[in-house]
């Protein structure tokens, strides 16, 4: 048996509950993963309200996880048992135990110099980020707007451009801003008065754009004279999209690689992703309150309860 949290039907947070489940035997070509992290994206809430559609019997919860390998099935070459492992199992990963069926598609192994942390986390922000920097290609020289810079996606993403050697400018709560300029991001305040403030931020313009907003913020970056083909947006629908003629690239086109790029991005220094909370599995609620309200910089992540030492582990201490 494994905990892990699931809903029963559409609504609110308070809908999520942690329940014992049991998991099916390791079968061949499968991996079994002991999760150590598992991350909270805004999605889940999407989900959760019924927003992909209704709830059909109960269900899981959670894209983003980090572990320990505990089992593979017949037939696996690239995993083995102690290894350390991260990847995304959607609608799943919020569990402290998860079988694989398709370890190549899921899974990467943690390099060293990734803490396990940072990794139960970067599934769906780091895909989503990559994919929307590749739609935009921001170039050296260039400056480019990130809104919401401080989030799990946008810290990604401003990163990436700065990394193409773009001048990014991007926006966060006053919380926020001293971290995001400590990381060469020049960051403004969202709000009242945002147009004045990129106006005089960036008077030479604004060539390409990452928004994590909706349709009024792409009308705001049309309007300051960004093309609409150096648009890209997480927020918007296919409808927005098509009014605008905006891209709207997110984890959907990641491709298999990018995962593995960018956790030795992250592990050799050149990308940071903070924390910016960190709950036990059985404050589920806390932790997406906590992500919906509390404006958190970073990833917000659920931690398992630490599993109690072997009986070797216990020798080698006492002997």
């Amino acid at each position: 048996m494994t905990t892990r949290v699931q809903f029963d039907r559409n609504g609110d947070i308070d809908e999520l509950h942690t329940a014992e489940v049991e998991v099916p035997e390791t079968g061949p070509g499968q991996v079994r993963v002991q999760v150590l992290y598992a991350g909270l994206n805004p999605v889940d809430l999407t989900i959760l309200s019924g927003g992909f559609g209704p709830a059909k019997g109960t269900r899981g919860v959670g894209m983003d996880f980090s572990g320990i390998v505990a089992e593979v099935g017949e037939g696996v070459e690239d995993f083995s048992p102690g290894q350390l492992v991260f990847g995304g199992y959607p609608n799943h990963s919020q569990a402290e135990t998860l079988l694989i069926k398709d370890p190549e598609k899921r899974l990467d192994a943690i390099p060293k110099g990734l803490g396990t942390d940072v990794a139960g986390g970067l599934y769906i922000a780091g895909r989503t980020a990559i994919s929307g920097i590749r739609a935009i290609a921001p170039a050296a020289g260039e400056t480019v707007f990130v809104s919401g810079a401080s989030g799990g996606v946008g810290i990604i993403a401003a990163q990436l451009a700065l990394g193409l050697g773009a001048r990014v400018i991007g926006t966060a709560s006053a919380d926020n801003l001293q971290l995001l300029r400590a990381l060469g991001i020049d960051a403004i305040e969202y709000g009242d008065g945002l147009e004045d403030r990129l106006r005089a931020a960036a008077p030479n313009g604004i060539q390409a754009a990452y928004s994590t907003r909706g349709e009024d913020e792409i009308a705001l970056l049309l309007g300051l004279g960004v093309p609409a083909d150096r648009i890209n947006s997480i927020a918007a629908g296919p409808e927005v999209a098509e009014k605008f003629g905006v891209h709207t690239s997110g984890e959907a086109v990641a491709q298999r690689g990018d995962l593995a790029w960018l956790a030795k991005a992250i592990a050799y220094g050149h990308v940071f992703v903070p924390i910016g909370g960190v709950f036990p599995l059985t404050e589920v609620q806390d932790a997406y309150r906590f992500l919906r309200a509390g404006h958190p910089i970073g990833k917000v992540l659920l931690k398992m309860a630490p599993k109690p030492f072997t009986e070797e582990q216990r020798t080698f201490l006492t002997s």
